[in-house]
Formats: C-alpha cells, sequence, structure tokens
C-alpha cells in the first residue's frame, strides 16, 4: 500500500527545480556533458546530462543552497556560484564551458538567474530572515502572509493567526486559503461555508520558510479558492545547530490600563495594574546521524501565562433590593403614568 501511494505523495508538493544551458565559447551548444547538482549543506549530489539541445534539468529539488558543475569531454570543470532554491521555485542556471585540461576547474562568479522564467506564477517567498527579523506578537508564523502584495488581514478582530487563513489576497473571498506543510495540506474546510481553517502550526522556529502561492499556480494545487500557502519545516544538516528563545511578557514592562489611571484620578486610590506572566520558550537543534545522508532536527516550543484582570459591572441599589425599580425611569427624566409605564422607553 505504501508503494502504491507513494506516487500520490508528490500531488502537492514543495519541490522545484533547476535548469539551464551549456554552451561553448562561441555559443554553441554542449551535448552530453555530465552535470552535477551539490545541496551545500547536506552534501546530496544530483547526477543528469545535458541534451541535444544542450538543456540539463533536475526536478523534485528540496528547498537549499546548491551549486551546479558541469564536464565534458575536450572542456575544463565549470562550477556555478553558489545560489538558493526556494519552495517550488524553477532556478536557472547557464553555464558557459571553457576549453581547459580535464584537470582544471572553472568557477563562474556570477550568480544564477533570480527571474523565473520557468513558468507565471507569482507569489512571496518569506525565508528564515523573515522570520527571524520581523517581530511576531502572538509568535503566530501565518501572521507574516501579510508581506505578500495583494494581502490583507480580514476585519474580524483575530488576524490571520486566528484561523490561518484570516486572510484576502488580491480579491480573492477571505479564509479559502489553504495551507500545505511539506506537502501535506493541513486545512479542513468547512462544508456549508468553504471556509478553511488550520488544523496544525509548527512553531516559527521548527518553518523554514513559506510562499504565498497566488496565481497562475498549477492545478496541483487544487483545493483552494484562493492562495495557497506552501510551507516546509526545518532540517538538519552535515553540521550541528541549535538554538534556545524565551519571549517574555511582564506586568512590569506594561503600562497600567485606562480604567485603572482613571479610578486613580477620580478616587485618589491607587489602582495597580493586573499580574501578568507570559513565557514562550522552547529550542531547536539539527544536525547530522550520517553525514552527507541521514540528518534530524528537533523542536520544542512551549507557553505558560498566568495574569489577572479587572472589570466593571452594575450591582443593584437598596431600592433595587427591596423590589423598586422606579429610578430606572428617572435617569432617563423620565415621570410614570397612571398605567406605571415609563414616558422614557430608555427607562
Amino acid at each position: 500500500m505504501v508503494m502504491a501511494l507513494s506516487a500520490m505523495l508528490f500531488g502537492q508538493a514543495y519541490f522545484g527545480t533547476v535548469s539551464g544551458v551549456l554552451t561553448d565559447p562561441t555559443g554553441a551548444v554542449v551535448e552530453g556533458a555530465k552535470v552535477i547538482l551539490t545541496d551545500q549543506q547536506k552534501g546530496y549530489n544530483f547526477n543528469t546530462t545535458s541534451d541535444s539541445s544542450g538543456h540539463y534539468l533536475f526536478r523534485s529539488i528540496p528547498p537549499g543552497q546548491y551549486s551546479v558543475l558541469a564536464e565534458a569531454q575536450g572542456f575544463g570543470k565549470t562550477a556555478s556560484a553558489r545560489f538558493r532554491v526556494d519552495i517550488n521555485e524553477n532556478a536557472t542556471a547557464d553555464l558557459t564551458l571553457k576549453v581547459a585540461s580535464s584537470t582544471q576547474t572553472v568557477e563562474v562568479s556570477g550568480h544564477a538567474e533570480a527571474i523565473q522564467t520557468e513558468d507565471a506564477e507569482t507569489g512571496q517567498v518569506v525565508n528564515r530572515r523573515f522570520i527571524n527579523d520581523l517581530p511576531l506578537i502572538d509568535r503566530q508564523v501565518i501572521d507574516l502572509t501579510s508581506l505578500a502584495p495583494g494581502v490583507t488581514e480580514m476585519d474580524d478582530q483575530c488576524g490571520a493567526g486566528c484561523t490561518g487563513t484570516n486572510f484576502v489576497s488580491n480579491g480573492s473571498r477571505g479564509s479559502t486559503a489553504d495551507i500545505l506543510t511539506d506537502g501535506a495540506s493541513v486545512t479542513n474546510s468547512e462544508p456549508n461555508g468553504g471556509i478553511t481553517a488550520a488544523t496544525y502550526l509548527p512553531s516559527p522556529e521548527a518553518v523554514e520558510e513559506f510562499k504565498v502561492e497566488q496565481t497562475n499556480f498549477s492545478a496541483e494545487y487544487g483545493f483552494s479558492g484562493g492562495s495557497v500557502i506552501n510551507m516546509v519545516t526545518r532540517s538538519g544538516s552535515n553540521k550541528f545547530h541549535g538554538s534556545v528563545y524565551d519571549f517574555v511578557r511582564d506586568q512590569s514592562l506594561d503600562a497600567n490600563s485606562w480604567f485603572n489611571d482613571y479610578y486613580a484620578a477620580t478616587t485618589g486610590t491607587p489602582q495597580p495594574k493586573g499580574a501578568l506572566r507570559r513565557n514562550n520558550y522552547g529550542g531547536t537543534i539539527g544536525g547530522p546521524i550520517i553525514k552527507g545522508k541521514t540528518f534530524f532536527f528537533f523542536d520544542y516550543d512551549a507557553n505558560r501565562q498566568t495574569g489577572q484582570s479587572s472589570a466593571a459591572a452594575g450591582v443593584p441599589t437598596d431600592a433595587m433590593r427591596s423590589g423598586d425599580f422606579g429610578e430606572l425611569c428617572s435617569e432617563w427624566q423620565g415621570t410614570f403614568d397612571n398605567k406605571g409605564l415609563c414616558s422614557n422607553p430608555q427607562g
């Protein structure tokens, strides 16, 4: 069953492609060259051969840092500069092979082409730099979808992190986006209104990057009536990396509420701030199990909060306690008629 269903796992994926054209100094294409794509963080190698038109193509490439090395008979080895493949991106790296000895390697200093030339898909990639450097008040990584052009949060007092899809993208209906985590949908759809909500969202420390795919994405992303949030979680590499964090909120760092200040000003009795203790803490660690082959990544995220708040409410007067509610009418400048009705309906 696992083998039969494995092909379906790629139906909605976060993989990209790397392609390019190999030419010689005269501009003629180089056929039959050996091309190696190397993952700079994990050491993986992907191999292919250029076709009769000099093109090469690597499919199903996970996000990461890569370089391309090409070699052919009569030409020196030619290596590209490092470049990044973002989630569901089709990167291009063209190389010009120079005539040289077989032991010589020519390194191309230019970077891979950054403009998407393989498709017309539009969207915004939110990578680790965004996640690390931008403030997240409630530590909901999905709030960063607002960085994409054309995305506006819905005015429902809870933001994008409320259900994960509480936003409008380029005029599409709100709360209809689909969220994919490592290629699998993590949203449930309400059957009557078609409103989607995230059933699980990872900690911001566990997300490598995500892409807000807005228009012209391929038919494999067919569940969404709006945009697709394509998210990939972090992975270990050939080096050990880790982090610890604690995001703290405490009443000593907060201003007093307006109502407490007003009470203190009118009564002369100070009203202290309510107690608040909030700690969002955790850590991550990742690294190799077998270098270049097997890796691990672990994250832990916890949220502990205690606090108190004050509220205002009405209490009955002595007259009300004895059954006389007539003062409700007089407060609205009303009087009672012979039927016992207040002349002001508000009273």
